[in-house]
């Protein structure tokens, strides 16, 4: 007969060992993946206003943006959108209006990126009503994250006049981007729309607060390069001279990296 002494140790030991070796068997822990690199792309964007607080007249603008990626030590992108002005009110003209550039290193985090960088305003406008006339710099960043079908995260820039004549008028503005899409099947996805919420540091008012929605749908096979995208949103600041109303249409080229 064994000893009861023994057969505690026995089972002491097995009760030791089964989980070792069950450690052992276990399949080493799934590094977080990596987040693509940024590729670069070209858009053309169409914004139609069909209404203004307190002014009589539509409006077109066509958006003209591209990114291009680059490593310099580090990894950045390079970023520029131009706005050109199709139709206007009766009052009002068209023309190409303000460049904006943006500089902006790249940090992957464990599930998404950081961007942080600087933004200028250049006074390349056709017309003295279409552009601000200065020179504006300021710092600009965001973060982007993704979780399952999600994408969440924010942009913003703010921008401040440096150069520029003494006869225009000073400029000072913040801007913040939202973002949340959900992925659906077949490239199809839901979310915010561009929704630019904007302060005037000038005036010291907010003339821009839009609540909109986007669908977008990512093409496959001989288009796989292309995304086309709608969004409707409404201006809740009620600022004389800004659109109530927006219709945003717009395609998308992602290049070879």
């Amino acid at each position: 007969m064994v000893p009861r002494r023994a057969t505690f140790s026995a089972f002491a030991l097995a009760f030791a060992f089964v989980p070792g070796q069950s450690r052992a068997q276990q399949a080493p822990a799934t590094p977080t993946p990596t987040p693509a690199p940024p590729a670069p792309y070209v858009s053309i964007e169409e914004e139609v206003s069909p209404n203004y607080d307190d002014e009589s007249g539509s409006s077109s603008l066509v958006n003209v943006r591209a990114q291009l990626p680059y490593v310099a030590g580090a990894q950045y992108v390079f970023r520029l959108k131009l706005p050109i002005v199709t139709s206007a009110p009766p009052t009002a003209v068209t023309g190409a209006g303000d460049l904006a550039l943006f500089d902006l290193a790249v940090t992957d985090a464990a599930r998404g990126r950081w961007l942080e960088g600087i933004t200028i305003r250049v006074p390349t406008a056709q017309n003295d009503s279409l552009g601000s006339g200065k020179y504006s710099l300021g710092p600009a960043f965001g973060y982007e994250s993704q979780h399952g079908p999600w994408t969440l995260g924010f942009f913003q820039q703010s921008f401040f006049s440096v150069i520029g004549p003494r006869s225009r008028s000073p400029v000072g503005q913040s801007k913040i981007e939202p973002a949340v899409t959900l992925a659906l099947a077949r490239g199809w996805s839901i979310g915010l729309s561009t929704m630019t919420i904007t302060y005037d540091w000038v005036h010291n008012e907010w003339t821009e607060v839009p609540v909109g929605m986007r669908v977008a749908k990512r093409f496959n096979g001989g288009l796989s390069p292309l995304e086309a995208s709608v969004e409707m949103e409404q201006n809740l600041a009620g600022v004389k001279g800004a659109p109530g109303w927006t219709i945003r249409t717009r395609l998308k080229w992602t290049l070879p990296r």
